[in-house]
């Protein structure tokens, strides 16, 4: 078999990507062992770090099965995967905002207290190089979304607990969904502090690096407030006209 080479920023995503392209096209079959981790990195082009967690998400998706002392192996039931939306995806399209929004300080708290913990030096940073980046879109709403979404997916991951990264990355999805809706649709401008945005994102990055898990959870939290507290105001401002 042979892996064509992607760029370090898209791993560790792209990887991912390109292991189940290999499955579905038939490269990999059910029962197949992959190459060691460093074999892969080799072919990849990518860190040992970033082989590591494509195969935890691969392992989470159910698309490789990963045997102690044994090796890793494409699932017997990787080719049964659906290529549509998940019941969880699903679901999370009928939750109300309310809803939705508690779920993602749950999970996305939760995942910032525990990379405090975790420790990981090649998570954290990707994590400074997302800020830095979000900070340099300045008023870019656009570039700003993308770096935002990369930033909740980087801290789910920094974890180091592949479920919550699912979880995570299904809330922030769902979320961005309902802000083009509301945009698109309902005329709702969400013209927040992108300043206060970056900055609560950095004090989240910073706590988290320092192995401070409170104060890594407290920052997520403020962080995700911004664009409720934004909610609140526009749809009370509504109801008061």
């Amino acid at each position: 078999m042979r892996f064509d080479a992607v760029q370090v920023t898209s791993a560790p995503g792209a990887l991912t990507e390109a292991v189940i392209k290999q499955i579905k096209s038939g490269d990999l079959a059910p029962g197949d062992c992959l190459p060691s981790q460093r074999e892969l990195a080799r072919q990849f082009q990518v860190g040992l770090g970033t082989v590591r967690e494509a195969i935890k998400t691969l392992d989470a998706m159910g698309y490789l099965e990963v045997i102690r002392g044994k090796g890793t192996f494409v699932a017997a039931t990787a080719l049964e995967k659906n290529n549509g939306t998940s019941r969880i995806d699903e679901t999370l399209k009928a939750v109300s905002l309310a809803d939705l929004i508690k779920a993602r300080e749950i999970v996305e708290c939760g995942a910032a207290r525990l990379a405090a913990g975790f420790g990981d030096g090649e998570a954290i940073a990707r994590l400074e190089k997302i800020v830095a980046e979000m900070d340099i879109a300045n008023e870019d709403t656009d570039a700003y979304y993308r770096l935002d979404f990369d930033f909740h997916l980087a801290v789910a991951k920094a974890s180091g607990n592949m479920a919550l990264a699912e979880l995570a990355k299904l809330l922030v999805d769902q979320a961005h969904d309902n802000m083009h809706f509301m945009s698109e649709s309902l005329h709702i401008a969400m013209t927040f502090n992108m300043e206060k945005a970056v900055r609560t994102a950095r004090e989240v990055v910073t706590h988290i690096a320092a192995g401070d898990g409170a104060a890594a959870a407290h920052a997520m939290q403020d962080h995700l407030n911004i664009v409720t507290q934004e909610l609140s105001k526009e749809f009370l401002g509504r109801s008061a006209r």
